[in-house]
């Protein structure tokens, strides 16, 4: 069985109840500013819209905002469709309606391209978050409205944090289309790989003990250290060497490899900050097998 340790977008050890939370890593100080800092707007009547530029921007630290509505686009489209209202759609969204909370700085035009393309990413229309037979879209009765809002701003706050403000990171990446990302299955069996190197005694000690340069993943045995590099394998589709370069020094730094732990410190903000400490999603959330993740429907995957 191939293995490797690169994740995206997973809470590594939290897939079983065996694996313990990863150790917190040592986050840089450009990179603590923690979520975005996105001021409500519009809120009951217009309001005024949001501080700062539709796209860009800057939040505490002076980490530069990434653009809050291209993940959501990406799968769909940047301009409305069926809309003629002139220049009215060239004002900010926070003037147009009400209660717009995340996304009132756009404007109206690219607002609504927005709104309509969360079809394409969670297979789901207008009513799945708005009170659409009422007419009133600016409540917030619907837990999947206020969801939405948090999911924005997770997104933001992973292509701003990790991705340095790039939009790497799309809605259609983990969803494909459905309400709920795919669950896919965590590696059960430890690999040959381990099997041929390792005793049973030695899965049974802690895992910094048996290896060199561990860092993120202290604090468990070797056998589920093992488990886990069995499950990134599966769900990157790759091998050993993607990680650890064909040398055979697996303690020896590559860029690859550097890059895992920058998704680990992802994995851990994320379940952190969203999820209540633990995350559903998966490495294979959005990887599906594949080194490079898709990010819109017209991406291999």
């Amino acid at each position: 069985m191939r293995w490797t340790p690169l994740l995206l977008l997973a809470s590594a050890c939290t897939h079983t109840k065996a694996q313990p939370p990863p150790a917190p890593l040592s986050v840089s100080a450009e990179k603590a500013a923690g979520p975005a800092n996105l001021p409500d707007a519009g809120v009951e009547d217009a309001g005024t819209p949001d501080a700062g530029t539709p796209d860009a921007g800057t939040v505490d630290g002076g980490a530069t905002r990434a653009d809050l509505v291209s993940p959501i686009t990406a799968a769909g489209s940047e301009t409305p469709v069926g809309l003629e209202w002139g220049e009215k759609g060239e004002e900010p969204a926070a003037k147009i309606f009400k209660n717009v909370k995340v996304l009132g700085e756009l404007k109206g035009n690219r607002f609504m391209a927005g709104m309509q393309s969360m079809r394409a990413n969670l297979g789901q229309k207008c009513p799945m978050c708005h009170l659409v037979k009422q007419k009133d879209f600016a409540a917030d009765t619907k837990k999947e409205k206020r969801r939405a809002r948090e999911m924005i701003r997770m997104n933001e706050e992973i292509n701003r944090r990790t991705f340095g403000g790039e939009v790497e990171v799309t809605c259609w990446m983990c969803h494909r289309g459905e309400e709920e990302p795919a669950k896919r299955p965590f590696a059960k069996e430890v690999p040959d790989e381990f099997e041929q190197i390792l005793s049973p005694n030695d899965l049974r000690e802690p895992v910094e003990k048996v290896f060199k340069d561990v860092r993120v993943l202290k604090g468990m045995n070797a056998r589920q250290f093992a488990l886990i590099m069995g499950g990134f394998e599966q769900e990157l589709g790759v091998e050993c060497e993607h990680c650890h370069g064909k040398k055979g020094d697996f303690a020896a730094e590559e860029p690859k490899k550097v890059r895992s732990r920058e998704m680990l410190e992802m994995t851990s903000y994320i379940a952190d900050g969203y999820y209540g400490g633990k995350s559903p999603v998966t490495c294979g959330t959005c990887h599906r097998g594949k080194a490079v993740p898709a990010r819109t429907p017209g991406d291999k995957s």
